[in-house]
């Protein structure tokens, strides 16, 4: 963000105060401002409204601003004005950029300060292109609102912000990861709007993949699939727990495969390991010698392997000791 535009924002937005419309008497202190880690991953820079309500709250250019934040309901790579603001109290709250200041085509977004959740974004208002957002709020929730252009489009705009008082408190905890995190009053009670078939959830188990919603407003994902055991030794199947898959070991003795064609009779240990078994065949083509081949210098004999020695006759050092230097 430019310095100067920064700078000629903030002038703008004192200046308004005089349009604020009063929100209800509160007593209690105003909140400090969270700059928790994940918040300002979203913008790192911004404009503190604290309440003010009414018309023109802030107003100014983004054209030569910063670029972030990327809104959920748009496209684009437009500069953007970020502002923190705190709600005064209960109530539906609506963030609009439609009023005769507003000189482009805006993109408005409302997210939680704390850990940034989309809590309303709109692009094109009733086919203009301007913007209009409709949030339930808690008295004193925080909130980052972000005015950001469609595609490219920057320019001058003028930030209202609105509110209606609820019986029904802040509307903002759904039932489900199924409903809409952003709810309104209606008979003295929070109603919640499904969101999507489809549309991506977290069903709460570590061990289902794909979460997303059904038509009916579960969400339901797809069983871990545990059929990848750590070694020949352990059965084929496993379970998942907390995220993990864990396997049990086949019983030992059981038949493995050491995956070297030249052992037979190869068995699983009690540890989950594959043993190997007797040597049916050596490197050098001899027969193995008691379940293992003799090593360069040393032959066969009696089922044990004997060092090759030149004073043995020639044909019983072979083909091992074929090597040795003959008497």
């Amino acid at each position: 963000m430019k310095w100067a535009s920064a700078l000629a924002l903030g002038w703008s937005v004192l200046s308004l105060s005089a349009c604020e419309q009063p929100a209800p008497p509160d007593l209690s202190p105003e909140p400090e401002v969270a700059t928790t880690p994940s918040a300002l991953g979203v913008s790192s820079s911004y404009l503190d409204l604290r309440m003010r309500t009414g018309t023109g709250v802030a107003s100014g250019m983004t054209c030569g601003s910063g670029n972030e934040v990327a809104p959920s309901c748009a496209s684009g790579a437009s500069s953007d004005f970020n502002f923190h603001w705190v709600a005064p109290y209960d109530g539906a709250f609506t963030f609009s950029t439609r009023g005769n200041g507003t000189t482009y085509d805006t993109v408005v977004q409302v997210t939680r300060w704390v850990d940034s959740v989309v809590l309303g974004c709109n692009d094109d208002f009733e086919s203009t292109p301007q913007s209009s957002v409709t949030v339930s709020l808690g008295q004193n929730q925080q909130v980052r609102v972000s005015v950001d252009g469609k595609g490219a489009s920057c320019g001058s705009f003028q930030l209202d912000i609105t509110g209606v008082p609820s019986t029904c408190g802040a509307c903002n905890t759904p039932p489900s990861a199924c409903h809409d995190p952003n709810g309104y009053c209606y008979n003295a009670a929070c109603q919640y709007n499904l969101k999507p078939a489809g549309s991506a959830c977290d069903d709460g188990n570590t061990c289902t993949t794909n979460d997303t919603c059904g038509s009916s407003g579960t969400c339901q994902g797809t069983a871990l699939l545990c059929d990848s055991p750590p070694g020949v030794c352990y059965q084929g199947t496993g379970s998942c727990s907390n995220g993990k898959c864990t396997y049990l070991r086949r019983p030992a003795g059981s038949s493995c495969d050491d995956g070297d064609s030249c052992t037979s009779g190869d068995a699983c240990t009690a540890s989950g390991f594959c043993a190997s078994g007797t040597r049916v065949c050596c490197p050098n083509g001899t027969a193995p010698c008691n379940g293992s081949c003799c090593g360069t210098g040393s032959y066969c004999s009696g089922g044990t392997c004997v060092l090759c020695s030149p004073n043995e006759p020639y044909l019983v050092k072979f083909p091992t000791c074929m090597d040795q230097q003959l008497p």
